[in-house]
């Protein structure tokens, strides 16, 4: 029987092997407490949703992780109002995100009446991004039909409007509207103008963000986006939004 000399050897590969993946373990939790980047795109102004289910949000951290736009829930039918869009809404005036107007399009209210209540509500300060207008019921004909003569109103008072809607559903409205996706992929440039690509995101270092974000990306160029909504913050210019 032949005796193995290198008695060392195995200690070590043994070692290097754990060491390894330790290393694996630690970039695999650091990755899972990054800020949530959409897969399969390439790089991409992000954004996110914020309502009254956060109190406070330090929007200088959200600029230093790479957002760089927040849509702000506001209504919901005639009665509903997020509590928390107004307080935002003064606050991101300090920073350089853009932002937009979120509006839950009811199948309990008409369009006049979804109009009346936003504008009673938020004023003519929309904010620089398309109003978004999000369904809460089933696409029926008569809901999607209700919805179009809502985005009409909208746009007879100067606003560009977004629907949350797939695009088979374009013949409803006119060729003003843009849409936002919901889908796994990055969607057809071509299509949609945003990507909804997640329900459960995180921004990292920012406290209340850590799960359940509704995040965001522009679905075009850098500077497409510089052209209509302002400057990309701190950050972004470094980073490359690949998962």
């Amino acid at each position: 029987m032949k005796r193995y000399h290198h008695k060392y050897t195995l200690p070590a590969i043994l070692t290097l092997l754990i060491l390894a993946i330790a290393f694996l373990l630690i970039g695999f939790f650091n990755f899972k407490r990054q800020t949530t980047l959409p897969p399969d795109s390439n790089s991409s102004p992000i954004g996110i949703e914020l309502n009254q289910d956060v109190d406070y949000v330090n929007l200088h951290k959200l600029q230093s992780n790479g957002i760089s736009f927040v849509y702000l829930k506001s209504t919901q039918g005639r009665s509903y109002f997020d509590e928390n869009y107004l307080s935002y809404r003064d606050q991101i005036l300090g920073t350089q995100l853009a932002f937009g107007s979120e509006i839950l399009y009811s199948n309990e209210s008409t369009a006049r009446q979804h109009y009346r209540y936003f504008f009673s509500q938020v004023g003519n300060n929309t904010g620089s991004l398309p109003i978004l207008i999000v369904p809460v019921a089933g696409p029926s004909k008569k809901y999607l039909q209700s919805m179009s003569k809502f985005t009409r109103m909208l746009q007879q008072r100067g606003k560009t409007v977004m629907v949350e809607l797939d695009q088979k559903y374009r013949r409803y409205f006119n060729q003003a509207i843009l849409f936002m996706s919901t889908g796994k992929k990055a969607p057809n440039k071509l299509k949609y103008s945003f990507w909804r690509y997640t329900t459960n995101g995180r921004v990292k270092d920012v406290s209340d963000l850590e799960k359940g974000i509704t995040m965001y990306a522009y679905n075009g160029t850098v500077g497409q986006y510089k052209q209509k909504y302002g400057q990309l913050t701190q950050g972004f210019s470094s980073r490359y939004y690949f998962n």
